[in-house]
């Protein structure tokens, strides 16, 4: 429960900064006329190679000008007539077309689709040679040809960085893409960039290993690539060995990233000495590029970068053939601390997972083939025959298991610089900045970055929390219980601080982030759970106000241990009372399925044993037992009318609630009568 995993691809950052920067800023207040733009479309198939070329800077410019002139530019064919363009006999078009659809692709990631429909796929096969040679050219230091020669090694790398970006976005808007765009020997090619990652431009190093970075991620198509080659993996690792300038972390956190999505590959080539664990071996290599990228001082950056507060360009009104970049060095500040929070949004997210890499990455659904058993077939669960299912249940998932060796958890250097290191941080970028939730919008893509740093923080000490709070001793919450318990209270302020922020997606889903760390939290304190009166209130009214399902799950979950606590029953009263109402609304199906299953859950856990001093006031006087009795055949057909095969971890879940509450109901009844 309440565990964080990164689906899908890692962008760590949505488009590329130098191919977009300043955009925004240099487009007009005006929005281009429909009377401007189309001349424009019109000479892309211009017989003049320069009216082609202006043409396409001009599109380059026209797609960051709003949505209404994106459809326009769409309408009229603009994607199939730059892509034609791919293949103009005159390299200045080729140049500034790759430069519009990385810049289109870039502003709605949806057009991917049409470029790999339309076969771009074709199109950058015969471009990646061509590619690969002029910038073999340029490493060589090779004499000039002609001068067409050095206009393409002038370019070379912006063209490189927009073909990778461009392929990058193709990547993430489908996995079945992915196939197609391996067969272009793509693999070898972003490798050839980080293996000569001193001598390329830091900036396309960075969007190959970005783009390496999706295509390995959960792809075990691509592993083959890195088995055949295990130079590239010893590469990777002397990539996080030998760049320690500065300028260099993302490059440095990206080797990681790919590392950590090729771990198979990397354990089974690896040579680890006897008797060591290579994923902890692995991790520990890991670890202190990561714990490094987190020293970026986001109080500071959103500070300054209000102070920079950067204005519009004036712009004449006409259509620009070139969009401005940034140019100032309150710009070029601005472009810096967007660079610095994605880099911490990868770290984040490489560290969150490390926290959770013990857990099989399967959840069993692929097991819901045809084979299985109609509803039909199944045995109707009843106080009768219940002993005997859940005997059968626990001889089907009955497992071995090792005592945990309490010292030596403790003793895990891993855990140890978590502890020590690492959780600090992930306070320090989880609080919020001047910038966060500004009134007033000052800049917009700092203050995404800055939310998303938020997010990922906090989704990474949720993963923490909950580690330590499924260790058996949950030594750590013993142990450092003063700072377990400032934890609970900082993350109920910031949740509150959130909260009275202006109304936003955002908002909500950080919001919901702490709530699952208050969750986690609330696991390992236990007894001692700092609760203030208005927490319980605060958490009643948040599920009433969300209308989202992992909300209100997370806020069942996070009331469970709250109404644990012993000395405390009137606060249980409240959540008992309010455990009853949700069950009663899965009639009308106001409560969801998955909520009705955690609440169910939590009051199996809450009154499991009559000696709770809440137990005889709340659960007895109460009549919990007869209510939950008459919900049986409620949560029945809930559980029946679940697809096995559409939602196989639902219904799984489901059934064994099910099974349990008639368990339950049987054993409070006999428990009352002794």
């Amino acid at each position: 429960m309440g565990k964080v995993r990164r689906g899908g691809k890692r962008r760590s950052q949505a488009i590329g900064s130098r191919a977009t920067a300043g955009l925004e800023q240099g487009m007009n207040d005006q929005t281009p006329q429909p009377e401007q733009v189309l001349p424009v479309i019109q000479k892309l198939s211009s017989p003049d190679a320069t009216e082609r070329a202006w043409a396409a800077a001009c599109v380059s410019n026209l797609v960051m000008a709003g949505p209404s002139v994106r459809k326009l530019l769409l309408s009229k064919g603009t994607v199939p007539l730059l892509l034609e363009r791919l293949s103009d006999s005159q390299y200045e078009v080729l140049e500034e077309s790759m430069g519009a659809l990385r810049n289109l692709v870039s502003v709605d990631p949806e057009v991917a689709k049409e470029y790999f429909k339309r076969d771009i796929i074709t199109s950058f096969s015969t471009l990646l040679p061509k590619i690969s040679q002029t910038i073999d050219l340029v490493l060589q230091n090779a004499p000039l040809t002609d001068e067409a020669d050095q206009d393409r090694r002038r370019t070379i790398w912006d063209l490189a960085e927009n073909f990778i970006y461009v392929i990058w976005s193709v990547c993430e808007a489908s996995d079945k893409y992915i196939k197609a765009v391996n067969r272009l020997n793509i693999i070898a090619f972003l490798i050839s960039f980080l293996s000569s990652a001193d001598q390329c431009p830091t900036h396309v190093v960075i969007a190959a290993g970005q783009c390496l970075t999706t295509l390995t991620d959960n792809n075990k198509d691509i592993y083959i690539e890195f088995q055949n080659h295990p130079e590239y993996v010893k590469m990777l690792f002397d990539i996080l060995k030998k760049f320690q300038d500065p300028s260099m972390i993302l490059v440095r956190v990206l080797a990681c990233a790919i590392l950590s999505n090729i771990r198979e590959v990397v354990l089974a080539t690896e040579t680890w000495e006897e008797g060591q664990d290579g994923s902890s071996e692995l991790n520990k290599i890991l670890l202190p590029i990561l714990s490094a990228s987190l020293n970026f001082d986001i109080q500071e950056a959103a500070e300054k970068s209000i102070a920079a507060n950067v204005s519009k360009h004036e712009d004449t009104g006409d259509i620009a053939p070139r969009p401005k970049q940034a140019t100032s060095k309150e710009e070029v500040y601005i472009q810096k601390v967007e660079e610095n929070l994605s880099t911490l949004q990868l770290a984040l997210e490489l560290l969150a997972d490390i926290c959770i890499q013990d857990e099989s990455e399967e959840d069993g659904w692929e097991d819901a083939d045809e084979d299985m058993g109609d509803d039909e077939e199944e045995p109707e669960i009843t106080e009768e025959n219940i002993d005997e299912l859940l005997k059968d249940s626990e001889n089907l998932s009955e497992k071995t298991s090792s005592a945990v060796d309490d010292q030596l958890i403790r003793n895990n250097p891993i855990l140890g610089t978590f502890i020590t290191e690492i959780s600090p941080q992930l306070i320090r970028l989880a609080t919020l900045t001047p910038l966060s939730f500004p009134q007033e919008p000052i800049a917009p893509a700092v203050t995404d970055a800055l939310i998303l740093t938020h997010q990922r923080a906090l989704e990474c000490f949720n993963n923490y929390l909950l580690a330590l709070a499924e260790l058996p001793s949950k030594f750590w919450f013993k142990e450092h219980k003063s700072d377990a318990c400032q934890a609970w209270r900082w993350l109920f302020n910031l949740a509150n601080t959130v909260g009275a922020t202006q109304l936003s997606q955002a908002r909500d889903e950080l919001i919901e982030i702490i709530v699952g760390c208050l969750w986690s939290l609330g696991r390992g304190l236990g007894q001692d759970i700092p609760l203030e009166i208005s927490d319980v209130t605060s958490l009643f009214g948040a599920y009433h106000a969300t209308s989202s399902e992992s909300m209100r799950v997370k806020i069942v979950g996070c009331l469970g241990p709250i109404a644990m606590r012993q000395n405390a029953i009137e606060a249980n009263k409240e959540i008992g009372n309010f455990f009853m109402e949700v069950l009663k609304n899965v009639t009308s199906r106001q409560t969801t399925p998955a909520v009705a299953v955690e609440t169910l859950n939590c009051i199996f856990d809450v009154y499991s044993d009559c000696a709770f001093d809440y137990d005889l006031p709340v659960f007895i006087q109460g009549n919990y037992l007869l209510q939950l009795k008459v919900l049986v055949p409620t949560i029945r057909i809930m559980t029946k009318n679940i697809d096995r095969r559409k939602n196989f971890d639902l219904r799984s879940r489901s059934d064994e609630a099910l099974m349990n509450l008639v368990a339950f109901n049987k054993y409070k009844a006999n428990e009352k009568r002794q």
